[in-house]
């Protein structure tokens, strides 16, 4: 739940802060929300399935939910949508971006792990 905390934080400040203080640089303003789009969505929605008892206290986020969910994300976002809305737009770019902020959620909860078991 940290994570995802941090992670919606440093949204806002893209979004308010980083964008309007560096507009020339397309990354703040096209990409970097994809890459926080993980570290948003599955801590949330494994706190979720946590609270509904459907996974265990001791759950550890693996890498093949990581890549299940970025999977599910690239599909929905930039083969689906893109099909049924007309203003949404594919970008291959957004792909890699989901797929490096799952990178960044994978270190970042097995980090903790590692950590308590030394």
């Amino acid at each position: 739940m940290i994570l995802a905390g941090v992670s919606a934080g440093i949204f806002a400040i893209n979004r308010l802060l980083l964008i309007p203080l560096f507009p020339e640089l397309g990354f703040f303003r096209k990409y970097f929300g994809d890459v926080l789009a993980l570290p948003v969505y599955l801590p949330l929605s494994y706190y979720l399935a946590w609270r509904l008892g459907l996974i265990m206290d001791d759950f550890q986020i693996k890498i093949t939910h990581v890549l299940g969910a970025g999977i599910i994300f690239s599909l929905l976002f930039e083969g689906l949508i893109p099909f049924i809305d007309e203003s949404s737009t594919r970008d291959p770019m957004d792909i890699l971006a989901y797929f490096a902020g799952g990178l960044v959620l994978y270190i970042v909860a097995n980090t903790g792990k590692q950590n308590s078991i030394n």
